[in-house]
């Protein structure tokens, strides 16, 4: 364990202030700090395994899906980078680009929060692939449900231009073709990912 992955490790466990303990992870406030927070406490609670790819996954679907909502945190160095993600169509019945609620259930094409794991890639109906697996009560449905991570046309910069907003998923986590290609260069299997709002 490095000494800022050991530093950060003491502070999520301290009784320092939540706006302190934010911003040792994101020192430019990019992230909501008790969605960050919750993120931590997910992460720590896996133990080494928790933090091992040195990378941290926020995505925070209370914000609107024509904004950056998916957030890669480097825990060696603090730098966040931003996408925008889709979010399920089950999740977001009136389509106004918010995410209204969550579900785990088989069929509901709705979002899935809690804490997953990014995991094996595979080449599906939308190309490139990445399957997540549910480590919660709230999400452990996921595999079964293919909720996964790939690419799609109405995750792309021309449809959000056309509509305002991205498209809706059968509850993946989908980006543009270009954003994933990004997101996977930057993020190792093993890392986890926190989906809340």
């Amino acid at each position: 364990m490095t000494i800022r992955l050991m530093a950060l490790f003491l502070l999520m466990f301290s009784s320092t202030p939540l706006t302190t303990q934010a911003q040792a992870l994101d020192p430019d406030g990019r992230i909501r700090p008790a969605l960050l927070e919750r993120a931590a406490e997910a992460m720590y609670a896996f133990g080494h395994d928790g933090h091992a790819t040195g990378k941290l996954v926020v995505v925070d679907y209370s914000l609107h899906s024509s904004q950056e909502r998916l957030f890669v945190v480097d825990l060696e160095t603090g730098a966040v980078s931003a996408f925008r993600a889709a979010h399920g169509l089950g999740s977001d019945s009136d389509h106004d680009g918010f995410l209204d609620s969550f579900s785990s259930v088989a069929g509901s094409q709705a979002s899935p929060e809690g804490i997953f794991r990014l995991a094996e890639e595979y080449t599906g109906k939308h190309g490139q692939s990445f399957r997540l697996d549910g480590l919660g009560e709230s999400n452990k449905t996921s595999r079964a449900r293919a909720i996964v991570i790939h690419a799609a046309r109405y995750a792309e910069p021309g449809f959000l231009r056309q509509h305002g907003k991205l498209g809706r998923s059968n509850g993946c986590i989908v980006f543009s073709k270009s954003d994933l290609a990004r997101f996977i260069e930057a993020v190792p299997e093993g890392t986890l990912i926190f989906v809340g709002k």
